[in-house]
C-alpha cells in the first residue's frame, strides 16, 4: 500500500501574510499610541501655565522623534509586505525582532524626556541609548530581507534574491549609521537628536526617490 508523501519542510513552513501584517499594524498602533502618555499635565501650583508647558519641550521633542520613527517604520513595513506573499519561519523572526523594537520604543523615549533637559552625563547617555534601540531594529530588517535573500520564492513576482541583496546592504548602512549617531550622543546629544531625525526622515521619505533615480542611470 502506497501512504501520500509527507509535505516537504518549505511547503510546510510557508505562511500566508495578512495575519502578520494585522498583528504588527496592531502592534505598531498601540506603540505609537502609548507614546503620548509621557507628555503629562503640568502642574502650575499658581504659576504660568504658559512657561510649564514651555517646560515640557524634551518630552515635546522625545515624542516627536520616536511618532517619526514608528511612522516610518510602518511606511516601510507596509513597503516590504507588498513586495512579498508567504512567510517562513527566519522571516516571522525578523518580524517579531522589528516588533519587539517597536513596543520597546515608548521606554527610551520616557528616558530621553525626562534627562535631556537635565544636560551632563545622564543627558548623554540618554541620547545614545535612544541611538542603540535605532540600531537595533536595522538588525531586525537585516534578518528580513536575510530570509528573502535565502528563500526568493517567498517574493511576489518581480523580485529576487539579488533585490533582496540589495537592500539588505541599505540595513547594514543605517546598523552603521545610528550605532554612529548614537555614539554622538555621548559627545553632543543635541547635533545626534538631529542627525538622528535627518536620517530617519531620509530613509522613510527620501529613500525610495534616490533609489529609482540610481536604478535609472
Amino acid at each position: 500500500m502506497q501512504h501520500p508523501s509527507p509535505p516537504t519542510v518549505t511547503e510546510d513552513r510557508l505562511t500566508d501574510t495578512s495575519r502578520v501584517e494585522t498583528f504588527s499594524d496592531g502592534v505598531m498602533a498601540i506603540a505609537i499610541t502609548l507614546l503620548v502618555l509621557e507628555i503629562h499635565l503640568p502642574d502650575t501650583g499658581g504659576g504660568s501655565l504658559l512657561r510649564q508647558l514651555g517646560a515640557l519641550w524634551p518630552s515635546y521633542l522625545a515624542y516627536a522623534g520616536s511618532f517619526l520613527t514608528v511612522g516610518v517604520i510602518w511606511l516601510c513595513h507596509h513597503r516590504f509586505f507588498d513586495r512579498i506573499r508567504r512567510m517562513d519561519g527566519l522571516l516571522h523572526s525578523g518580524n517579531l525582532l522589528l516588533l519587539l523594537t517597536v513596543a520597546f520604543l515608548p521606554f527610551p523615549t520616557t528616558v530621553l524626556a525626562h534627562h535631556l533637559e537635565d544636560g551632563g552625563w545622564n543627558a548623554r547617555v540618554a541620547t545614545a541609548f535612544y541611538g542603540v534601540i535605532a540600531s537595533v531594529q536595522t538588525v531586525a530588517w537585516y534578518v528580513m530581507w536575510l530570509a528573502l535573500r535565502r528563500n526568493p520564492a517567498l517574493f511576489e513576482p518581480g523580485y529576487d534574491s539579488g533585490y533582496a541583496r540589495r537592500e539588505s546592504r541599505q540595513a547594514i548602512l543605517g546598523f552603521v549609521l545610528f550605532d554612529l549617531i548614537a555614539v554622538m550622543g555621548l559627545v553632543v546629544p543635541a547635533a545626534a537628536l538631529v542627525l538622528y531625525v535627518i536620517a530617519i526622515l531620509a530613509y522613510g521619505i527620501g529613500y525610495e526617490r534616490i533609489r529609482a533615480r540610481l536604478l535609472a542611470r
